[in-house]
């Protein structure tokens, strides 16, 4: 009989050990990190995580660092708006807020 995999998806192998919340949080970050993403500079959903922060895409070859988990974070976008001149100061605030949101929600 095949087994049913619930809320948790890959975080289930963990079995009854650990908390579901934290089950839960895995499982997020694991959905978000082996996704295909989008490549900067050819555009295509290519993009694969090497190692820690070090991804690559498959089809042109870029290597970059890039977040954790995603190979964007919110507090590099936020430096990307300030350094090119094109975000206002409140979208840069913004940005940063929720990313104090985020951690403070996960703490």
């Amino acid at each position: 009989m095949k087994k049913k995999k619930g809320k948790l998806g890959s975080a289930a192998r963990y079995g009854a050990r650990y908390s579901s919340v934290l089950k839960q949080k895995v499982n997020k970050i694991e959905k978000i990190q082996k996704r295909p993403q989008i490549c900067p500079q050819c555009g295509r959903k290519s993009l694969k995580r090497v190692s820690f922060a070090i991804w690559e895409c498959s089809k042109c070859g870029l290597i970059m660092a890039g977040g954790a988990y995603s190979p964007r974070t919110r507090i590099g976008l936020a430096a990307e708006k300030i350094v090119s001149g094109k975000g206002s100061k409140e979208e840069v605030l913004s940005l940063l807020e929720e990313e104090n949101k985020e951690e403070k929600v996960e703490a």
